[in-house]
């Protein structure tokens, strides 16, 4: 069965997890921290990041989005990326938007509320989670908001687009960030339609069981 290295609450991880649920696709997970010394680890990932993947017969590489390409091409089954060339695009763009920019902004307040506290013994800075809950997010918001002319962020099916975008609205969630539906309400919306799909829903409440196990 093929492995899936890292930490399920990490962003990327849960990317390829839900990828792997959506395309009904055996897996499991290793527990592997962020910078572990593993030398297996550190030979598929030279920059200490998770996920790693491991397949059957021993392949391993690193990076979320080759992961997803790598699904893609070895079962295309419930396909994460439109056949139409446009929307093809434009998912893969809404994948490099998620994964970079903002990814680091709902990430930067997930770190600070949640993740730093829970796994690296960090004191939550709250001059800094005012700057990013004041200056960082609403502008990436207001981008994601502009967009949504549907149910999806492109076409009329869930794509990579919808997972990448949604698994950074978790972050959101788990640092108890609420959106203003004044502001967002398409993405409001799609918040509340993306959490209630069954294999998402199961990876929120598994994470808030890792992090409440984490506190005790």
């Amino acid at each position: 069965m093929p492995s899936i290295l890292g930490v399920p609450p990490s962003p990327y991880v849960r990317k390829v997890i839900l990828a792997h649920e959506h395309k009904n696709m055996p897996y499991e997970v290793k527990m592997m921290m962020p910078g572990s010394d593993d030398e297996a680890f550190r030979a598929a990932s030279p920059l200490g990041k998770v996920p790693v993947y491991v397949t059957d017969d021993g392949f391993s590489f690193a990076d979320s989005s080759v992961m997803i390409a790598y699904l893609e091409k070895t079962n295309s089954t419930n396909s994460l990326y439109p056949d139409d060339a446009n929307d093809y695009a434009q998912a893969l763009w809404f994948e490099e938007y998620a994964d970079t920019k903002l990814t680091e902004v709902t990430a930067a307040l997930y770190f600070q509320r949640v993740v730093g506290p829970a796994f690296f013994n960090h004191t939550t800075d709250v001059e800094r989670c005012q700057e990013v809950i004041n200056e960082l997010i609403p502008p990436q918001l207001a981008y994601l908001e502009s967009q949504l002319t549907g149910d999806f962020f492109v076409g009329d099916k869930l794509s990579i687009a919808d997972v990448c975008i949604g698994g950074a609205l978790v972050n959101l969630l788990h640092a108890d960030y609420e959106l203003d539906a004044a502001s967002y309400p398409k993405l409001i919306a799609f918040q509340q339609r993306f959490f209630s799909i069954p294999m998402v829903k199961q990876c929120i409440e598994s994470e808030q069981q890792m992090f409440a196990g984490a506190k005790s």
